[in-house]
This record gives C-alpha cells, structure tokens and sequence, in this order.
C-alpha cells in the first residue's frame, strides 16, 4: 500500500539535472523526523510544471541539490508513513528565487498530518557561519496533475 501511494505522487517523473555554473545556489532538503520523505523540483516555477524527482529520503535525513540563481524556483517536498493498517501523507510546495552560491534549507515537518516547510538562508562560502534566516517565499495548494508536466501548484 505505501509504495502504491508513492506512486500515485510520485508518477514517471524524470530525473533533476543540476547547473553546471559556477555560481549555482544550492538547497539542502532536510525531514525533521522518522518518516519518509522525497521533494521535487519544478523545472517550471510558476504553475509547478515539469516535475523532477530527487531521490527518497528513507534512512537518509537530508539531500542537496544545485540550482539556478536568480530565477524563480518551485519545489515540493511529501511525507509518507505506514501506519500498520492506514497510510499518511501530506505535501507542502513553495516558490522563492535563490540568491547566487547562497545554500538554503527547506525543513520539512508534520504536525497533526500537515506539511510545513521552513526555508532558511545559510549564507555563502565567503560568510559559512552566518545564522540562518527565513527565506521568503510563496506556499502553494498541490494538486495531482494529469502527468508529470502538470500543472501541480493548485491556487
């Protein structure tokens, strides 16, 4: 059962492909918690279109990916648990716009079988001890699309 829900989320969606530029922002996806997880990152940023899948966070409690600077970027993040005879999951999506070489956070949690994710700056190599701060960004409604191009970002 839980893996034919993963795969009622998680589709046919391709494979993300980081930038190759040399000031690429990077976002560690991290779970807060015994469950698993997994995001996504939209190749199209304002309606959650083109998904592509990351690898699922089992024992695993973070993964870190590079992404363009300077541009929108939309990303989700699910969790999932088998609770014996029922299943449990929950998807939370936002959009921000990265800075240039910044590393960012998006921690994801679950309270009362809702998903939340906090988005932080970390700061940069030239200031690798700077506290973190929030990150604006704009939180979506996700909704199933009729394929992996989507649109996944409800209203």
């Amino acid at each position: 059962m839980l893996g034919a829900s993963a795969l009622a989320i998680t589709g046919c969606a391709t494979t993300y492909q980081e930038p190759s530029q040399t000031d690429a922002a990077t976002i560690v996806f991290r779970k807060a918690g015994d469950f698993t997880a997994q995001a996504f990152i939209y190749g199209g940023a304002a309606e959650c279109t083109e998904r592509h899948h990351l690898p699922v966070m089992d024992a695993a409690k973070e993964i870190a990916r590079k992404v363009t600077p300077n541009a929108p970027l939309s990303f989700s993040m699910f969790y999932t648990k088998n609770m014996l005879v029922a299943e449990k999951f929950c998807v939370d999506t936002l959009t921000f716009t990265p800075e240039a070489t910044h590393r960012y956070v998006a921690l994801l949690s679950v309270t009362d079988g809702r998903c939340h994710i906090d988005l932080n700056d970390t700061g940069t190599p030239a200031a690798p001890f700077a506290s973190p701060a929030p990150v604006s960004s704009t939180e979506h409604t996700w909704k199933r699309a009729m394929g992996e191009q989507g649109p996944f970002c409800g209203s």
